[in-house]
């Protein structure tokens, strides 16, 4: 009987050691990302099969009526859906590349280089509704930085109404929300640079590699990891993008610089409509995961 109650109270602590503990550690955690989290996107996208409009108690169902509508009768959420394509696609090509460039530029340690890496990556530090106020002031019409900088070079046919034009207001503000996100490409860039072993380029350079050659052929290949983060996060970021467009366009003009972050608000809380902006939601999510899921994969993998 001893015998049978200690090996009862070793399996019980066995048990509590390898099955319940971990769990127990968990909970917290798991908690808080349900609460945070896995409630509000499932209760969104059980909102985006209803139609409301915020404030009344009773809800119609549509089913998948929303995105229907979304799809087939929503002009601007397909201008929305186009602008946020693009969007991602200047992103993953000009601020990826210009923090390359400065990454590549700064990699090292010489006089003033630290000085210039906290210049370059300041504006990533500002909120995007704060970079919004500055490049709004900057493409003034009148009083504006640039304008008045091509008035005093003589070149007043280039000046422009930057936010107010339709054509190039979308451009306009990528150009300041890339001057924001270079930053944390240069700084992951340069991180990954410092991993890349000073042998292999010195090896590199003895057998006549020029510097263009030992870039392509060997730092590039080298940055895999850190180009595919990089990639990951400005891509997600990209399809996100919503304050500085609400700063320094609020979507116009004539909905032209609309996103579909941007449209999921006025959707939800100008028009009312609280189904079709969940349904933007949605849509932005299962975007996200293009992306996401490929990323998450590759990072287990490669562990």
């Amino acid at each position: 009987m001893a015998e049978a109650g200690l090996q009862t109270r070793r399996l019980s602590r066995k048990f509590v050691d390898e099955v319940a503990a971990p769990w127990l550690f968990l909970a917290p955690a798991a908690l808080i990302f349900t609460v945070v989290l896995v409630y509000p996107m499932t209760y969104s996208t059980w909102l985006s099969l209803f139609r409301w409009d915020g404030v009344s108690p009773d809800k119609t169902w549509a089913g998948l009526g929303n995105y229907v509508e979304l799809f087939t009768r929503n002009r601007v959420f397909w201008i929305a859906l186009k602008n946020n394509v693009a969007w991602s696609l200047l992103s993953l090509v000009v601020p990826t590349g210009i923090g390359l460039a400065l990454a590549l530029a700064l990699d090292g340690r010489f006089r003033g280089s630290a000085f210039f890496r906290s210049v370059f990556y300041f504006p990533a530090i500002l909120s995007m509704s704060i970079v919004g106020l500055i490049w709004s002031w900057m493409y003034h019409p009148s009083l504006g930085l640039l304008n008045q900088l091509l008035e005093t070079l003589g070149l007043t046919g280039l000046e422009r109404n930057w936010l107010s034009d339709p054509k190039i207001a979308l451009y306009s503000v990528f150009v300041a929300a890339a001057w924001h996100n270079a930053g944390l490409p240069m700084l992951l860039f340069l991180a990954g640079l410092q991993t890349i072993p000073k042998e292999v380029l010195d090896a590199a350079r003895i057998d006549g590699a020029g510097r263009f050659q030992r870039f392509w052929y060997v730092t590039f290949p080298l940055l895999r990891e850190t180009t595919m983060v990089v990639v990951a996060i400005t891509a997600i970021n990209s399809l996100k993008v919503y304050d500085i467009i609400y700063v320094m366009t609020y979507g116009g003009p004539a909905n032209r610089t609309q996103v579909l972050g941007s449209w999921m608000y006025f959707l939800t809380y100008n028009h009312n409509e609280v189904g079709l902006g969940t349904a933007i939601a949605v849509i932005l999510f299962l975007l996200t995961l293009i992306f996401a899921v490929p990323y998450t994969r590759h990072m287990v993998r490669s562990r």
